[in-house]
């Protein structure tokens, strides 16, 4: 009896997944924001350290050391690379908890309450597979003010067909139920949307919850690996991307996959307008020609789908320079005063 009861305090609820490279600026802050968690359960860090160039290494050792009990490390001996997807899925296969919570190295979370009220999230509703909350887009250059992560409100209940049209889980707020599929596809480690992919996958066997409160924050900087790209080169990735989960999906969701790459096509096209060469427009004129000839509805909503992004991206910018010029008259009272 008493034995048993020893065993299910040992158990652990959540495995928190930290994959970091090169993030010697903000990994400490990351594993404070998980070791301040205020939680009625036990949970490890699984933190992969993808052989760093910088001091990031033994930062995360440093920790392990203070933190034996709690932070397990994971350190090739080698950069393993495939856009960080390989330490990514280490770290995974390594966790124990009922649930996997996500956190980048360069991210971090803003509330102590965010693992408890997520796990409570998940155990209250057993149709959900994944569960994820609001956070903050900062941007350490400082060429935008800080900002909510998705343009628009997150509905309470969504599901895969939600997921496939766009990424709105942020990755820093994802916590979703470990073991719902078997494994990855071959060519998951030559994407740089795994945690997209993974959300995908985890989509198939439950809906996904939303927690409407800010609880972490993601980082926009030059050296992210997703956030660090061109727009242009974000938008084929993530062409790239639907090509391979259309085939994986055996076309199921066609529709919907060949919707939003026409969206991206377009989106390509009007970005090389202003500054690509002539072939590189020639050939997403291409491209879209062909597709609009094959799927002549689809490419309607497609094309409707970007003008009022369009539309939206002006109001928002509008707002945002109504914002500054705001907050500027407010610094010039204030220093006046």
């Amino acid at each position: 009896m008493h034995a048993n009861t020893q065993s299910q305090e040992n158990q652990i609820k959540v495995s928190v997944s930290l994959v970091t490279f090169n993030h010697e600026k903000f990994i400490a802050q990351a594993i404070e924001s998980i070791l301040l968690q205020e939680v009625n359960f036990n949970y490890e860090i699984i933190i992969g350290e993808d052989f760093s160039s910088d001091k990031t290494r033994k930062i995360v050792i440093d920790y392990q050391k203070q933190y034996p009990d709690k932070i397990r490390l994971i350190l090739p001996e080698e950069n393993l690379g495939c856009y960080g997807q390989k330490i990514f899925v280490q770290t995974l296969q390594a966790s124990l908890g009922q649930y996997i919570a996500l956190l980048d190295g360069d991210d971090y979370w803003t509330s102590p309450y965010k693992l408890q009220q997520q796990v409570d999230f998940l155990d209250s509703h057993s149709e959900c597979a994944i569960c994820f909350h609001d956070v903050t887009i900062n941007f350490e250059d400082q060429t935008a003010l800080p900002r909510r992560y998705n343009d628009f409100e997150p509905s309470q209940f969504s599901d895969l067909e939600n997921i496939l049209k766009s990424n709105f889980i942020p990755t820093c707020s994802t916590l979703y139920r470990r073991g719902l599929f078997d494994g990855f596809p071959d060519w998951y480690y030559d994407t740089v949307c795994g945690d997209w992919v993974l959300h995908i996958l985890n989509a198939r066997h439950g809906k996904i919850g939303y927690i409407n409160e800010l609880m972490g924050v993601y980082r926009v900087h030059s050296n992210g690996l997703f956030s660090g790209m061109r727009k242009i080169q974000q938008s084929t990735e993530v062409i790239k991307c639907y090509g391979l989960l259309n085939e994986y999906l055996n076309l199921e969701y066609n529709h919907i996959i060949k919707s939003e790459e026409i969206y991206r096509y377009l989106t390509c096209f009007s970005i090389y307008q202003k500054e690509g060469t002539k072939f590189q427009k020639k050939q997403y004129i291409h491209k879209l020609f062909v597709t609009l000839v094959s799927h002549p509805l689809i490419s309607c909503i497609a094309i409707s789908k970007l003008i009022k992004r369009i539309i939206l991206l002006r109001i928002n910018r509008s707002k945002w320079r109504l914002r500054k010029q705001k907050l500027k008259l407010l610094t010039h009272e204030y220093s006046s005063n």
